[in-house]
Parts: C-alpha cells; structure tokens; sequence
C-alpha cells in the first residue's frame, strides 16, 4: 500500500477472527453439563411437553398476545441453511415469550457496518458491542444505547441472576448498564491461529513461537509451500500482544502494563512495546510474507482466513477447545500458538462480548426478554450456535456432539450470541470444557483495576477526536508505513484532539477507584 492509500485504507472495525470465547461461568460452569434437548435443557425450562400449568399458561398468554419482530446486528457470518435455523428459532421464541427475531448477520463487514447503522439513527433493536469491535464505551458516550438498570429487574429477573454480579459490575458506565454481556472465558492470552497442515507440513513447533519474530522461519516455509502470507496482529488486540490494557478500548489510546500495580495510564501508541511490534511487522513485510491488511480490513482479512490464505494471524485468545472451535469457523483444522504474556483477567475481557439495546429500538422491554432467552435457555442457544439436530449435527453423548459436514450451518462463533457455557462440546473439544475453562479463569492474572469502568463524560469530546484520530492511523500494522516518521504524526495528532486530558481524567478515576479498594 502506498502512502497515499494511507488515509483512505485507515478504516474498518475489529475484524471477528478471534477466539473470544467461554467466560468464568460462576455456577453456570457446573451446569453445562445439562445443555441436551428441550426436555434435558437446564430447569426444564425448554421442555414444551412437561405438562406444567405454569408452562402451558405461559404459552397460552404469549398465543394471544401479538407477536413482536426484533432485529439484530451481529457479526456472526450469514449461512447456507441459516434461513431453516432461525425459522426453527422463530418458532420456539415465539411461542416462549411472544418474539421472532430477524438476524442481520455481517460477518467480516460488522465493525464499518454498525457504526454507519448507529450513525444513521436507522431504527434496530440490539446489535453486538465490546471492548474490540464496535467499542461499548464509545458508543455509551454516543448515546447509542439505553441504560437497561431498572429494566433488567423487570423485564429480566432470570438474566441478572444468572449473571455474575462482576460481570454486571464491568458492564457499568456513568452509573448504567449499556448492554448484556454474553457469558465467555475471561482469562485473556492472545495467540496466532495457525493452520495445522501448514504447521506440520513444515515441521515446526509452535511451542516455539511467542511473537511476531519466532514466525519468521515458518512464515517463509508457510509461504514457499503453500503460498499463504502472515496476517498480522489485529489492531484492536495490539496491547494484548505488548503486554498492555486498554483502559476503555482501542480507540480511545489510553492503557496500562498488565504488571504494573500501580496502574499507571499512558498512550498505549507511544510506548515501546508498540513500536517494536510495528517493526517486527515492518520486517515480515520487507521480506514479502506479510499480509498486514488482514489487521485492520475486515472483510478482506475473513475472505483472506477462510481461503486459507493466512499462515498465522495474532487475534484471539487461548482457551481449552480452542482448536475444535477455530477449525469449525474456518473450515479447516487450527492450531494456536500462544504469545509470552500470560493469561490475564481485566474488566475488557469481562466485557468483550455484549448486546446492547439500540435508543431507537421500539421493543427494549421485549428484546431484553429475548436477550434473556438466548442467555439462559440451553435449547434456544444451542439452536442458534450450532442448528439443528439431525441436519447440521448429531449427538454423540449428552453434551458432546459432532457437526456434519457441508450441512450449511457452521460458524463456530458461538460466543458472539450468548452464554457459551449452555452450548455442547464439539468433537475434539474436552467433555468437561467448560470445568477446564473455570480452573483457567481461577489460576489467571487478575488486573489491578479489575470491575473499574471508565465514565468518559468529563472528556467526552476529546474521546471523540482521539478516536477519529486512531481510525485515521489504523493501517499502521499493515507494516507498510515508515514506524518512525509515521507514528510520530500518529503521536501529535494525538496531541492535539486531547489525548493528555483523556489520560489525566482516565489516571484520576483510576485513583478514586483503587483508593476505595
């Protein structure tokens, strides 16, 4: 790319390629195990044939009530046989609680999608946000969703108890809840997803591979072999791959080390760190075996991953499963080769896959209610992740079941749409995943600003601009750019939209926060 394709390539939201999938389950963990059929799901709460004259009341209130069509945004992939699943969906919601829901599935696309949605005030109901793609808190400060605090009591009892109050705690912004977080790992260790014919065809070891320089030998046997190139680092996880954490998201530049207890804010892109792993993908480029593109264009990157074309891609995070779960998104078998830094709990990784509830949305109430549904109803998530039994794939034990191939219905994003711990374990993934995936958010790291949201009301302009300036200077891990002379400008424009007064009031909040702790 040349310099003067800078500014215009400078765009497109996180691209979906990571692994974000499995929080700390807090109870829902153990309950995984009860996710079969609508007669097994948990509580009994799917079974439809129970006979129960509180279901069957239920149902016979939601068949004379008028039935409310949502719509949501999500950047889960459109598929073959999608129309079949959410009929089958539509079906069952409706008769649960009176709702059918049109998905808008945007695949690689949703990030530059949803901000022109969210910008055109266009009328829709709830649309995936979080810390990477779409960030929450920017558009908190937007004003593109409702505060949900006194409607989740009401509209919702069952899903806020099955959340976890810390997770509840680091969906708060200015005092409110912005959105539904959908229950995932928390523990956070980035890696490079990797095909694993790719791998084994040139003999390496990726226990071997910790950064963007230990690629090198196997990026130019990827290459000679196979044609495919290094796609880089996702830009929204760049601090993750440096050892850093944003204190709100990418956009609004402001972060601290993960080891650093006393919580320090600094502009993530003057650091070293930064710096260096610009250069390194400055390097792979030099020599022909990067596609940096990949980081920053979205749409491309997906076309790019599911054609095979990508050796390694640093976006993502390490859980247990995380192979079966990446080799059913891409349609290929994955491996990951995790990077230096450890696994890490922050209030970003809490928070880094929501729903939240459009201000133009004419049905909160009602989505809430369905956003309830998908959260805590195992027939309901396991419909949408993975189909239809018989058709996209078959049990083969209670909880375990293998997909079948080319059946039209396989994104492996399970984790963009709801509670990952109602869902069954797919072929090759351990039957107790999700106890595995517990024990892991135990043994994890945990931030020194664990639960603390950052209420950017006091700098909400200069949020703005920091975060029109971030978008300009995205395609800076294309590793196509002189680092030097390119992030300076990068830095001064910084400067200027007020970056020092987004630290400052981020530094004095995160004071406030630790001194009462």
């Amino acid at each position: 790319m040349r310099r003067k394709k800078f500014i215009a390539l400078g765009v497109a939201a996180v691209m979906v390629m990571g692994t974000l999938a499995g929080c700390s389950g807090d109870g829902n963990a153990d309950k995984s195990g009860e996710t079969g059929t609508k007669a097994e799901s948990s509580g009994e709460t799917v079974g439809k044939n129970e006979g129960s004259e509180e279901a069957d009341a239920e149902t016979e209130k939601n068949e004379n009530k008028e039935v409310v069509n949502l719509k949501i945004h999500t950047p889960v992939p459109e598929q073959t046989d999608g129309k079949a699943v959410m009929e089958a969906l539509n079906e069952y919601t409706k008769e649960k609680i009176g709702v059918t829901v049109d998905y808008v599935f945007h695949g690689g696309a949703y990030g530059d999608k949803i901000q022109t949605i969210i910008a055109s005030g266009e009328e829709y109901d709830a649309c995936f946000t979080s810390n990477w793609l779409n960030p929450y808190n920017t558009n908190v400060v937007k004003g593109a969703f409702i505060d949900i605090t006194d409607l989740l009591p009401k509209a919702a009892p069952e899903l806020q108890k099955a959340i976890p109050d810390y997770i509840w705690t680091a969906a708060t912004v200015k005092g409110g809840i912005y959105a539904v977080p959908n229950q995932q790992i928390v523990a956070r260790q980035i890696g490079a997803l990797m095909p694993k014919d790719y791998v084994e065809g040139t003999g390496t070891d990726i226990n071997k591979i910790k950064n963007l320089t230990d690629l090198g030998e196997y990026a130019q046997k990827a290459f000679d072999q196979f044609g495919a190139k290094v796609g880089g680092v996702n830009r929204a996880q760049a601090a993750d791959y440096c050892g850093y954490e944003y204190i709100s998201d990418y956009m609004a530049a402001g972060a601290i080390k993960m080891d650093d207890t006393n919580a320090k804010v600094v502009n993530f892109y003057g650091t070293d760190e930064w710096k260096n792993m610009l250069n390194e993908l400055v390097g792979l480029n030099e020599k022909g075996l990067l596609d940096g593109e990949c980081g920053y264009m979205d749409e491309y990157g997906e076309s790019q991953r599911v054609a095979k074309k990508m050796s390694a891609f640093y976006s993502g995070t390490y859980k247990p499963g995380v192979e079966a779960e990446e080799s059913a998104r891409a349609g290929y078998d994955c491996v990951m080769a995790t990077a230096a830094t450890n696994p890490y709990i922050s209030t970003n990784s809490v928070i880094a896959t929501m729903y939240g509830i459009s201000t133009t949305s004419k049905h909160p109430e009602e989505t809430l209610k369905y956003l309830e549904l998908i959260n805590t109803d195992p027939y309901a998530m396991n419909l949408i992740s993975y189909g239809i039994e018989g058709t996209h794939y078959k049990k083969t034990g209670d909880n375990t079941i293998e997909l079948i191939a080319d059946s039209g219905y396989s994104h492996g994003q399970s984790w963009a749409l709801g509670n990952v711990f109602n869902t069954y374990a797919l072929a090759g993934q351990p039957e107790d995943i999700w106890e595995q995936t517990r024990v892991l958010n135990d043994s994890a790291k945990t931030s020194p600003i664990l639960g603390f949201s950052f209420d950017p009301e006091a700098v909400k302009m200069e949020v703005t601009n920091v975060s029109k300036v971030v978008k300009e200077y995205e395609s800076l891990v294309g590793g196509e750019l002189p680092v030097e002379e390119t992030n300076a400008e990068f830095l001064e424009k910084l400067n200027v939209a007020g970056i020092d007064k987004v630290m400052a009031e981020m530094q004095k909040q995160i004071d406030e926060f630790l001194a009462t702790k």
